[in-house]
Parts: C-alpha cells; structure tokens; sequence
C-alpha cells in the first residue's frame, strides 16, 4: 500500500476531543501514537546501521562483487527508512495537533511515497540476486570464480534498480488514492497487482530454494569461512517473517476478503513497522555474525568485522 494513501483514510477517521489546548485521540485511535513513536525509533536505528555500512563499504572496506550488492542493498533500506521516518515524523505532529495544508500535505505525500516504495522494492530485488549469486558461488565454485563476468554486480544492480523505478511508477501513478481499497474494480490497478504480485511470486521462490541449498551446503561441507552465507540465510528468514505475512494481508484487502473500513489504517502502520525491521536489520546481521567466534571486542571492530565478514565472501567462492 503507498504512503499517501494512509494518511488520507487516517485524517478521515481520525477522532479528536479536548479543548484547543489539549487535544487527544479517541480510544480507537489511541493505538496511533505509541506504534507512531516505535516506528520512528525503529527508522533511527535503521538509519543509522545502514548509514554505517555505507560508509565503511565507500570510504574504509575494499569492494568485490558481493559488497556491491551490500552497498546497493544498504542504500536501498536507509532510502525505504528515510521516507519512512520523515512520514512518521509528520504523522507523529499531526497526532498531537500539528497540521499543514491540504496541497502541501498531497505533494510531502508524494514524494516521500516515491522514495518509500522506491527503496522498498529495490530492496527485495536486491536480496534477492544476492542470495541467488551466494548459492551460485557455494554449488559452481569454479564458474563463479573464472567464467562470471567481471562486471555483473554493478549491471544487476542497475537492472534491478530500474525494475524498482517501474514498479514504483506503476504503483503510485496507477493506483491512486485510498479509494482502490474501497472499490478495486479499477481494471489498471488490479493489473498492477497482479504484475506486482507476480514478481513476488518469482522472487520469494528464488530466496527460498538459495537459502535452503546453501543451508544444506554448510551441513555437508562444514565450511569454516561460512559467515556470508550466514548472513543470507538469516536476512532472508527476517524478509519472509516480517514481509510477506503483511503482503498478504494487503491482498486481503484489497480483494475484499477482510473489511477494509476495518483495517486500512491499522494494515499501514503494520506493514511499516514489518517493513521498517526487514530493512534496519541486515546491519546487525551483519556485525552480529562477524563478532561469532571473537573472544572480545576490539578498539574499531565495526570496521574489523564488516570486512572480516565481506572479505569471507571473496575465500569462499574458492572453495568447493
């Protein structure tokens, strides 16, 4: 669901009492505030994990074809984070009385809808062609390291990049308004919600099968330079935890098959929060499993086990 959509159905039934100095929400909306709150906490700590994972794999970290897909990845969920948190931030001043006019308010909706999507899926995507490229590099050692070509990390990336911009376009430009969930005969957004879905449909299955393959790599082989792997296996468990149960509910919606009058505003600030864990915690990931094994922490270790994990990556596709 886009952003700007939310805050529509949101100002329409939200419910205020209490004189002009101090007004307060109803109790069916008393949920608004705290999980407001949380989500802009969540998007701080996002921000800031991925914030330095893009900086060490810019200025401090040597790149290789598996740190350009982190970099991609990392500037993709502190863009999702970043619309996220400046809609949360308005959210949160609306909540406690503060409001702007109604244009201004459609075109903040806009364009921190655009970037809010815009990372979100390129997110997907990404994770995605790094987890297909991880069980490529784990089950065709010898191709990935002697036949790939030098240059299709940056090309993919771009590719996917574009995918993301059209699916984007697709999403906020089609499919308009919170009235799509309140009649979704709209023949061109229902065709975007099978394109959409359909991409899902292709790229859920790609992770799942990577991360059971190379689940099942580590137990054969017993690798002792496994941290990449690792990595992926968990981001994409964290991905279908925290992602595709709210893609579903907003099919549900959408399709009538639960009471949208019921849920639209609660299926947002679901969805963002579910959204918002998905992209803040691949930096912890990250430095959680390059601190396994390490008897203590030491004087600069994000930058030792950033790069203790990313150089891993580079070992192990000489391995069989």
């Amino acid at each position: 669901m886009m952003i700007n959509e939310s805050l529509d159905d949101f100002i329409n039934n939200a419910s205020w009492n209490g004189t002009e100095d101090n007004q307060s929400l109803t109790k069916q909306d008393t949920y608004a505030l705290p999980l407001t709150i949380f989500s802009l906490a969540l998007s701080v700590l996002g921000l800031l994990g991925n914030g330095i994972v893009i900086w060490f794999l810019c200025v401090k970290i040597k790149r290789n074809s598996f740190t350009i897909y982190i970099l991609n990845l990392a500037v993709a969920d502190f863009s999702f984070l970043l619309g996220l948190l400046v809609w949360m931030m308005y959210t949160f001043c609306y909540l406690n009385g503060l409001s702007i006019p109604a244009i201004e308010q459609s075109y903040l909706a806009l364009i921190i809808g655009l970037l809010y999507n815009f990372g979100f899926n390129a997110s997907i995507y990404l994770l995605m062609v790094i987890a297909l490229e991880r069980y490529l590099a784990a089950l065709y050692p010898f191709w990935y390291q002697f036949q790939r070509p030098t240059n299709l990390s940056p090309y993919l990336c771009t590719v996917f990049w574009l995918l993301s911009l059209l699916v984007t376009g697709l999403e906020n430009f089609i499919c308009m308004g919170a009235a799509q969930y309140q009649d979704p005969g709209s023949e061109n957004c229902t065709y975007v919600y099978f394109f959409t879905s359909a991409l899902y449909l292709t790229v859920v299955p790609i992770m799942v099968l990577s991360s059971v393959t190379l689940v099942a790599v580590f137990w054969k082989k017993r690798w002792h330079h496994a941290k990449p792997y690792i990595v992926i296996v968990i981001s994409v468990m964290v991905f279908m935890l925290s992602v595709i149960p709210a893609r579903i509910l907003g099919l549900l919606l959408y399709f009538k098959v639960l009471q949208t009058d019921d849920f639209l505003v609660e299926f947002f600030f679901v969805t963002s929060l579910c959204s918002a864990f998905n992209c803040s915690a691949n930096p912890y990931i990250y430095m959680a499993v390059g601190r396994w094994g390490k008897q203590k922490i030491e004087e600069g270790s994000v930058k030792h086990v950033l790069e203790k994990v990313f150089k891993e990556a580079t070992e192990n596709q000489n391995m069989t």
